[in-house]
């Protein structure tokens, strides 16, 4: 539901339930977050095997903040990932600290959008369908009989039938 602007912009619907987790990398087994969305820090919640968080967006532009926690001994390229939790499915969101940046922050602003029923129901008509192309088997077809047409007209040629008779009629 989250869709992004730009690196520090996310539009979502207004009142939608969002789930964000964050996933750690290379951190020698370390994965711990902190959430926090608009002034208030969210309860920890365990999604999908994830340190992560659930909130409603709010009635105006509010910021979304991820506290992550570095092993001491991790190497620079140790990193956390941001995903939104939708239906059980990750969608990477593309915001991301590593180690070596010297921060242990995730941010970015969400703004409300206004989704109105007629747009809705437009996003869940179905797109229609695409135009079949034609199978090989009706190009050929085709193929036979523009180029049979190209060559003689049928009322001149002469079949194996005609020929072999003409050969056994006296002359």
């Amino acid at each position: 539901m989250l869709r992004r602007v730009n690196s520090a912009l996310f539009e979502a619907p207004l009142g939608a339930r969002i789930q964000v987790v964050a996933e750690a990398q290379s951190n020698n087994g370390v994965n711990d977050a902190r959430f926090e969305y608009a002034g208030q820090i969210l309860p920890r919640q365990t999604i999908l095997g994830l340190p992560g968080c659930s909130f409603t967006v709010a009635a105006s532009s509010e910021r979304l903040e991820a506290g992550v926690v570095f092993d001491p001994g991790a190497p620079g390229a140790a990193r956390y990932d941001l995903f939104e939790v939708e239906n059980g499915v990750k969608s990477n969101l593309k915001k991301f600290v590593r180690s070596s940046d010297g921060s242990i922050l995730i941010s970015f602003a969400i703004d409300p959008v206004l989704v109105t029923a007629a747009f809705k129901a437009a996003a869940k008509r179905k797109r229609p369908a695409r135009k079949k192309t034609t199978t090989k088997a009706s190009r050929k077809t085709a193929k036979k009989t523009t180029t049979r047409s190209a060559r003689k007209p049928a009322a001149r040629r002469r079949t194996a039938a005609k020929r072999k008779a003409s050969r056994k009629s006296p002359r």
